[in-house]
């Protein structure tokens, strides 16, 4: 109920401001002067029917909505301020009720260091294993400092996302990630041959000098690197084919890891073909070992439901079959199937996920300076 009164106040100042109209809707940058009404939402079902001892099975229904009024005083400055609501159907209540609030400067025409509410969650491009696929549901909003580039051939993001903040006294550990995604592509052979170099680091740490808690500190270090090809068949009238291999590593930096494990490995075989909408993949995944605190329990060797439960190797063969529709650029149907094959356990598992995808950038006014 405390965050009511800035909901109303952005709408009743978006009133305000278009006197009942809208001057222009599009998702161009806004330019200097604009401010701008930002509406971002993911309405979604995820039913995962697992039913191995690694981790349970569970549905996810819900929506999450996040307006945010954008104001850009000049031409490389943003400031960003709304709110985040996430609600699971069949709760009377809202999960999430949180304010969002960024400064942006565009340092140079690709690259933007932003402090506050980051550009976050799947925009980091981190792999399922390190980083669950489905905090885009119910972890979107991070906070904390970004810098990042983005353009035809690089991309890096490197960010640090403050999760629980603590006080003196307070008998909680801090909480925050401090993340590197990197990501170069180049043609050496062939225009139609693209070659990719991803590299990503994260650490996650749990402590904090100034408060009382009864657990161990500690940081968990997680790197994944690799080279993927993809080409493109007939100028992509046959679509796009590509192949990657992956290899992971992790390891609990103070040696008092809760999880029960010190550090692992794993590799990661992938293949994958796009045509149009329609995307197919089949991979192979191999671990000892292996842990990451938000990556997706599926192919970690630590239960998160079981005490004590580790499977110490690890061979899964996944496949997946996705549908991405867009009738409009600011909006998204999807619709994916990914099932889980564990050799070991000889166990068959399963996702299915269907959302909709609603971001749109809609122009209110120009202030005059």
């Amino acid at each position: 109920m405390r965050y009511l009164p800035i909901t109303f106040f952005l709408f009743y100042l978006t009133t305000w401001e278009l006197s009942g109209q809208i001057n222009e809707i599009t998702n161009a940058p806004p330019g200097a002067g604009d401010l701008s009404l930002q509406l971002k939402s993911i309405s979604f079902v995820k039913n995962n029917e697992y039913f191995n001892p690694v981790t349970e099975g569970y549905t996810m229904l819900g929506f999450f909505l996040q307006p945010q009024l954008v104001y850009t005083p000049a031409e490389k400055i943003s400031l960003r301020a709304g709110i985040h609501l996430l609600k699971y159907y069949g709760t009377a209540k809202f999960s999430q009720v949180r304010p969002v609030f960024s400064a942006s400067l565009n340092l140079t025409e690709n690259t933007v260091l932003r402090i506050g509410t980051l550009d976050g969650s799947e925009k980091h491009r981190l792999f399922d294993p390190h980083f669950n696929s489905e905090r885009l549901y119910n972890a979107y909003a991070e906070d904390g400092f970004q810098l990042k580039t983005d353009n035809n051939r690089l991309f890096n993001d490197t960010w640090l996302s403050w999760e629980n903040y603590i006080f003196k006294g307070d008998t909680t550990r801090e909480i925050f990630i401090f993340g590197e995604s990197f990501s170069y592509k180049f043609s050496p052979i062939a225009d139609n041959i693209l070659i990719e170099v991803p590299v990503q680091v994260q650490f996650k740490h749990f402590g904090g000098q100034i408060s009382n808690y009864p657990e161990h500190v500690e940081t968990f270090f997680n790197f994944a690197g690799g080279l993927r090809i993809n080409i493109d068949i007939a100028g992509r009238k046959y679509g796009q084919a590509g192949i990657e291999y992956l290899q992971f590593m992790n390891n609990e930096l103070n040696g008092e890891s809760q999880s029960g494990i010190a550090n692992g490995q794993a590799s990661w075989l992938r293949f994958h073909y796009t045509y149009k909408a329609i995307t197919f993949g089949a991979a192979y995944w191999k671990s000892h070992d292996f842990y990451a605190p938000d990556g997706n329990a599926i192919y970690s060797s630590v239960s998160d439901y079981k005490g004590n439960v580790i499977i110490h190797d690890r061979k899964i063969i996944t496949n997946n079959l996705s549908l991405k529709f867009l009738p409009e650029s600011y909006f998204e149907l999807f619709l994916g199937l990914d099932t889980y094959y564990d050799i070991n356990l000889k166990r068959l598992d399963n996702s299915i996920t269907l959302h909709l995808n609603f971001d749109k950038l809609m122009r209110l006014a120009t202030l005059k300076h």
